[in-house]
């Protein structure tokens, strides 16, 4: 715990969301905020043409069948006797009898859920899928993803239960990604929620967040520069090294695509573990990113 406390002192003191990218903004971008519709979880119906036959399907949520409770914009959760907040970005053409994947996108220390949610456009995944997933960006406390007492970690539980007893989602295809801070929210994720969350994409990421003790597995593909100057290439080898072994990958490895990733062999059974580091890059998060993420997370069903 010292260790962790001591990190998470270590990105107070360096800013872990801090940026090389001149297309990253400065602040939060208040502009998205308050030019998207602020939604109520209150019902809403579906605009599109829908089946009157339910979704069968066993990894079919609670919420599949029926009108959608949650519309795109801002829903609001009370956790610990603390509001806390997330935007959702339902289909354009949402089908109540569709299970759609759910992608939840993790800001970085001092960024915002607003700007993964609007200028950031889930950190480029959103054009990938076509309208064919629900992204989901949460907020975190004090700008970060510090975890105190797993305070983080009973927010997005919820966050997924609402989503899921809410709208037509399939509880198999749940994904976490993040950057720097939302990176190490990323592994938290992967570390203890395994048994809701199938896969994880941490970008600059570390154990810094934490890392649980769980007997749930997920696949988990990370993205690192080894010229990071705020979260160490070393940081994120540690968490690379964690998932090895839950997974019981050898040290071998194959070529993946065309940017440099390998893959671990011999990992346990659907539970792969990929690994992308770049030469170059800094503190932010490579172009290649958001397709070799959606590559990943299409290889589960």
């Amino acid at each position: 715990m010292k260790n962790i406390y001591a990190a998470l002192l270590f990105t107070t003191l360096v800013s872990c969301g801090g940026s090389q990218s001149s297309n990253a903004p400065s602040s939060v971008a208040s502009a998205n905020a308050s030019s998207v519709a602020v939604s109520s979880s209150a019902a809403v119906s579906s605009t599109s043409a829908v089946s009157s036959t339910p979704a069968q399907s066993a990894n079919s949520s609670s919420g599949c069948g029926s009108a959608a409770q949650l519309a795109t914009g801002l829903q609001a959760l009370i956790i610990d006797g603390v509001e806390r907040s997330y935007w959702i970005e339902m289909p354009a053409n949402y089908d109540r009898n569709i299970t759609y994947p759910v992608v939840i996108g993790l800001h970085w220390r001092g960024g915002s859920a607003s700007e993964i949610y609007g200028w950031n456009g889930f950190f480029g995944l959103k054009d990938k899928y076509n309208g064919n997933a629900i992204f989901l960006a949460p907020q975190g406390l004090d700008a970060g993803w510090a975890n105190t007492g797993d305070r983080d970690i009973r927010f997005l539980r919820n966050m997924i239960t609402e989503v899921q007893q809410s709208v037509c989602t399939d509880t198999k295809k749940v994904f976490a990604t993040g950057f720097s801070f939302g990176g190490m929210m990323s592994n938290a994720i992967g570390c203890q929620m395994g048994d809701v969350v199938r896969a994880i994409a941490p970008m600059a990421g570390s154990l810094w967040s934490g890392c649980a003790d769980s007997s749930h597995k997920v696949a988990a593909l990370f993205i690192h520069a080894k010229d990071d100057g705020t979260v160490p290439y070393s940081a994120g080898e540690e968490a690379r090294n964690i998932f090895l072994t839950r997974n019981a990958c050898s040290t071998s490895t194959t070529l993946l695509g065309s940017n440099g990733c390998v893959e671990y062999e011999g990992c346990a059974s659907d539970k792969p573990v990929v690994w992308c580091g770049t030469e170059t890059g800094g503190h932010w998060y490579p172009g290649f990113s958001a397709q070799e993420s959606k590559d990943f997370f299409d290889r589960f069903n």
